[in-house]
């Protein structure tokens, strides 16, 4: 193999880099993360690479990572100058350093339930509501 095809086949995009980290930091494997978008692994594999997502796949990333898309595809936030970056809302970055403190377990379920809708999201609330309420 030429040189020239062995350094094209390591360079990974700011986007692959990107989910890479994002993935890690959030204590998930391809699969895991895979079967979340219910995609095969080594579809994921090559976003992580060179192959950019479909756009319902980063929108999907996005909520999973609890991050922008502006940040997935670039690496880096967007400036912005609102209120609430000013009252001191965590950055993604702060976010996602919270995050690594879960256990893998909690890192997975945390993943599911982000990409619930609004309506599973209630039902998930009530269940365990009712759960500590009977527990008490």
């Amino acid at each position: 193999m030429s040189e020239q095809k062995k350094e094209k086949q390591y360079e990974r995009t700011i986007m692959g880099k990107t989910l890479m980290l994002l993935r890690k930091m959030h204590k998930l494997t391809q699969e895991q993360v895979a079967d979340i978008l219910k995609i095969k692994r080594s579809t994921y594999a090559y976003y992580e690479r060179d192959i950019t997502p479909t756009l319902e796949n980063i929108k999907k990333l996005s909520i999973l990572f609890n991050s922008s898309v502006h940040f997935l595809m670039y690496g880096e936030e967007e400036e912005r100058y609102d209120v609430i970056d000013v009252l001191g809302t965590p950055t993604p970055e702060e976010a996602l350093m919270k995050c690594s403190e879960l256990k893998r377990d909690e890192a997975l379920l945390l993943a599911h339930y982000r990409l619930l809708s609004a309506q599973n999201k209630e039902k998930i609330h009530k269940e365990v509501n009712d759960l500590f309420d009977k527990s008490e």
